[in-house]
């Protein structure tokens, strides 16, 4: 079992410095881009401490991790039913939760959720008479990062899930154990780091996401502007130093995200080495 966990450990490991290491070479050259496009360096940071790019923040990395969060409460569930359950329809199931998800482009995910949320659609409909309207509001934001990297975390959960051996949780069941304790004693602490990585992989897709957030929730007001819309709507209109000032922030907050995550997982796996 310290075999299992030292391999899966050092595979999460290896996914984390690859991201890491992506951040690390986009933030430099963000920084090198910075010099040939900023007009001057009190330009550039007038722009980076503007109450529009607080917000953007505060907006950026508050929903994505509501949206990790959810992806986690749904993922996990839905990974170890595909894993461990037989049953008619499976396969139907596993394309509508993964397969199709991962196939549409983040503009298209966007595009099908506005219009069933919009007052025309089917879902829209039955909340308006909750007086509930989700597009355009900062649950649109959170919506569109959860739809788009929830795929992505089912699919790392289950192969994280389907690693773990069968036998093992046929000896717990013959020892009396109850599934709810098979799974939350055995097969989710053997699965922690693959459910580690998705979950970091999750977050990552959330900060960048842009295409369903646009869609959906506009990015037109301080409460659905996240920095990826706004790097957008600013390089659209020329303004240079603030979509570089919004990049920069950006990379820098989310290459030190990575870094305490990196240093979390170096920790633990020196531990299970040990």
């Amino acid at each position: 079992m310290n075999k299992f966990y030292r391999k899966t450990a050092n595979r999460t490991f290896e996914g984390i410095n690859y991201i890491f290491s992506f951040i690390l070479i986009a933030f430099m050259f963000l920084i090198i881009g910075s010099l040939f496009f900023t007009t001057t360096p009190s330009a550039f940071f007038q722009q980076m401490s503007s109450r529009v790019v607080l917000v953007s923040i505060a907006v950026t990395f508050g929903s994505s991790f509501i949206a990790s969060l959810l992806v986690f409460i749904f993922s996990v569930p839905t990974a170890y039913v595909l894993s461990r359950k037989t049953f008619w329809g499976k396969r139907a199931l596993e394309t509508v939760v993964v397969d199709l998800p991962l196939s549409f482009p983040p503009g298209v995910d966007g595009l099908i959720l506005l219009l069933l949320l919009s007052r025309t659609g089917i879902l829209g409909k039955l909340l308006e008479h909750f007086h509930i309207y989700i597009p355009y509001t900062f649950a649109a934001v959170v919506l569109a990062k959860l739809f788009v990297s929830i795929p992505f975390m089912i699919s790392f959960v289950r192969e994280a899930f389907d690693r773990v051996d069968k036998n093992i949780e046929n000896v717990a069941y013959t020892l009396g154990a109850s599934p709810f304790q098979v799974f939350y004693k055995l097969i989710f602490p053997l699965s922690i780091w693959g459910v580690l990585k998705g979950l970091v992989m999750a977050l990552s897709k959330s900060l960048g996401e842009i295409g369903a957030t646009l869609i959906l929730a506009g990015g037109l007001t301080s409460a659905t502007g996240t920095m990826s819309v706004l790097i957008y709507f600013a390089t659209q209109k020329g303004e240079m130093d603030k979509a570089i000032a919004l990049a920069i922030i950006l990379e820098f907050l989310t290459f030190i995200l990575l870094t305490v995550i990196k240093l979390f997982f170096k920790e633990s796996t020196h531990r299970i080495h040990a």
